[in-house]
């Protein structure tokens, strides 16, 4: 702790820390690990220059979470806008918004915070999974057109996951057409796709099909991974073959050695 987390604190919670800064100073000083200068620093400040910067300053993190998680934030802001303002008034935030992770780290602060909806939270988090994957570089690559050579036996080779695709379970029907408003309370699994030259694909997929494709893990064939999907096999090597055609699933990338000669 120090003075830039003091300052960070009464900035983020003014109505609480103002008024301990005025009454009890030596707590709020045991509390940061502050110097008699430091709390000098922290307390010179008025009350009305806090609150300033404390609007100030979730009026930006508003905005930031907005670029991660913007349905989610509407939502808040709409029908529960006292959790976001209380999120907003007592949360303190180092992470750079101008960075990816930044705004992810926020995001994730917001979704675990006290007095969130569970369905509101579900489908922050089915948003932020999305941001991930519109922000993941490799993801971008690997759906660059020519990148793959068509796989002629599915079945035979080891298979894993695209690093274009995310598969997640929510606790509420995040694909419902009510969604952020509506959520029913229903289990779903959520297959994420990028595509190259398209919106982001989100699919709805039953639970044999999750298991088959939690089976192509870079250790199991096709044929191994089906064995195990709780599907009829040869439903299930169809259905890969399906997968493997749409670029959900890929086979493991050879890796090459290279090898030195002995002197």
């Amino acid at each position: 702790m120090g003075l830039r987390e003091a300052f960070a604190s009464v900035i983020a919670s003014p109505g609480t820390l103002v008024p301990e800064l005025r009454d009890d100073p030596g707590a709020v000083q045991a509390r940061f690990g502050l110097s008699d200068a430091e709390l000098a620093v922290l307390a010179g400040v008025d009350g009305e220059s806090y609150a300033f910067m404390a609007e100030e300053s979730g009026a930006k993190r508003r905005i930031h979470l907005s670029v991660g998680i913007p349905r989610t934030v509407e939502e808040l802001a709409e029908h529960h806008p006292q959790v976001l303002d209380a999120f907003l008034t007592t949360t303190t935030l180092r992470e750079d918004p101008d960075e990816p992770m930044g705004i992810v780290r926020a995001c994730e602060r917001l979704l675990a915070f006290d007095g969130l909806p569970p369905g509101t939270a579900d489908f922050g988090r089915f948003e932020l999974d999305q941001y991930l994957l519109l922000n993941d570089s490799a993801a971008a690559e690997s759906c660059r057109p020519g990148r793959l050579a068509p796989l002629p036996h599915a079945d035979g080779v080891p298979l894993v996951l695209s690093p274009a695709v995310r598969v997640a379970t929510y606790g509420h029907d995040v694909t419902d057409a009510g969604a952020p408003v509506r959520l029913p309370r229903e289990e779903v699994t959520v297959l994420l796709q990028r595509a190259w030259d398209a919106p982001l694909r989100a699919y709805r997929i039953g639970a044999g099909t999750g298991l088959l494709l939690a089976g192509c893990d870079g250790t199991r064939t096709g044929r191994e991974a089906a064995r195990d999907a709780d599907l009829p096999e040869a439903e299930a090597l169809e259905l890969l073959e399906r997968l493997v055609a749409g670029d959900i699933v890929r086979a493991v990338p050879t890796l090459v050695h290279q090898v030195r000669p002995t002197v």
